[in-house]
């Protein structure tokens, strides 16, 4: 099948997002937040998952976009790729933008090459966890990406790491940074504070500190725990929230008890109201070993929450180190408990770094302006 191309001028594009499934996740709440609000004069969105749909397919149905799904009924699935085809035959796709997972990297590179889009977007979400050493990709698909039209970054430290380590072609690596809705996550009221320490379960509570992510290895909550213990044990009133869930939630939980503080660690779980958990919090932490992006350090931001994170990816662009937020090494236990002990002890740091904070993600991470910059970018792609 060849693609008969359109008018170059003629709009709306048709955009397939292909991904594996569209779990509740930072990227995949980017792309809902995206296909809100795309303009449909210019784009029209269809989704396609090659497994289920997942948390996010009834949401985007009631946007009226049409989601395929549970393309792929096993791993080495050859039908696979004539569904895909259909698909893009019926819904006439000019472009696919997918992510770096190998299935749909080879299915978006087949499509391309046998002439069924025009062009093929990569948006990365991901990072090697050492910068000059490991690899994100498996490496049978670099000789795909490498040929792909164009690849998608949110960090200026993740688009060196795709060509300096990956040896992604530099001019088709491209920034867009990551945005945050800067009218839901706002800075909490005395009254949304209390209601959501209320919804917690923690309306006694005193210093509040909260991390939001995955329960596993990558997030370093282990570190976390450990760090935090002098200055729980210092107060009995404060509180370390973690919410999110994960393969590591028990020995956590285990650690926490060990330490003496399993009564002052909450265990919030997995929840879809993150920008309203954070109106409890009185510091946010990200204790993570790698990221490429950290959007939920925008959330905290955008929430007039100071922050202390690990200088890990791309979350140095985002903050002014000791100005909205304290950086510290990965895993560096003792500089991460003093950061804590920093903010626990001064009401008034944590209220200027917050409000730097909420300063800065207006002036340069609102999600409108994420928005407009991708369908800039799409535009200049399919031209």
């Amino acid at each position: 099948m060849q693609y008969h191309p359109q008018d170059i001028s003629a709009v709306p594009y048709r955009i397939l997002i292909l991904d594996t499934e569209l779990d509740m996740g930072g990227k995949e709440k980017l792309l809902y937040q995206f296909m809100e609000r795309v303009d449909r004069s210019r784009f029209e969105i269809v989704v396609c998952c090659l497994k289920r749909g997942g948390y996010y397919k009834k949401p985007i149905e009631g946007l009226g976009i049409r989601v395929y799904d549970g393309l792929l009924r096993h791993r080495y699935d050859a039908l696979a790729f004539r569904t895909l085809a259909k698909i893009l035959r019926t819904e006439k796709i000019d472009m696919i933008e997918t992510f770096a997972h190998p299935n749909t990297v080879l299915l978006s590179f087949m499509a391309r090459q046998r002439g069924m889009v025009r062009r093929v977007v990569v948006s990365h979400h991901a990072v090697g966890s050492d910068m000059h050493k490991t690899h994100v990709f498996p490496g049978y698909t670099l000789p795909f990406l490498r040929r792909m039209d164009a690849h998608l970054a949110v960090a200026e430290a993740q688009r060196r790491y795709l060509v300096d380590v990956e040896k992604l072609p530099a001019s088709r690596v491209h920034l867009i940074y990551n945005g945050v809705d800067a009218v839901t996550y706002h800075p909490a009221s005395d009254a949304e504070r209390s209601a959501a320490r209320t919804l917690l379960g923690i309306a006694d509570a005193g210093l509040v500190f909260m991390a939001v992510g995955s329960l596993k290895p990558l997030k370093a909550f282990d570190v976390l725990i450990r760090a935090a213990t002098p200055v729980l044990r210092a107060d009995a009133r404060a509180r370390l929230v973690l919410v999110g869930d994960g393969p590591d939630r028990a020995a956590l939980a285990t650690l926490a008890g060990d330490q003496g503080v399993g009564a002052q660690v909450v265990f919030a779980g997995l929840r879809n109201d993150v920008d309203i958990v954070l109106r409890a919090a009185d510091v946010f932490v990200l204790s993570s070993r790698t990221e490429a992006l950290p959007t939920v350090v925008l959330e905290a931001m955008a929430s007039g929450l100071p922050v202390v994170a690990t200088r890990v990816g791309g979350t140095p662009e985002l903050v002014e180190p000791d100005q909205s937020a304290l950086l510290v090494p990965p895993n560096d236990e003792p500089a991460l408990g003093a950061a804590l002990q920093r903010l626990a002890s001064s009401a008034e740091m944590r209220r200027a770094l917050g409000a730097r904070g909420r300063a800065i993600v207006e002036a340069r991470f609102r999600l409108e302006r994420m928005c407009e910059a991708r369908e800039s970018f799409f535009e200049r792609i399919m031209n």
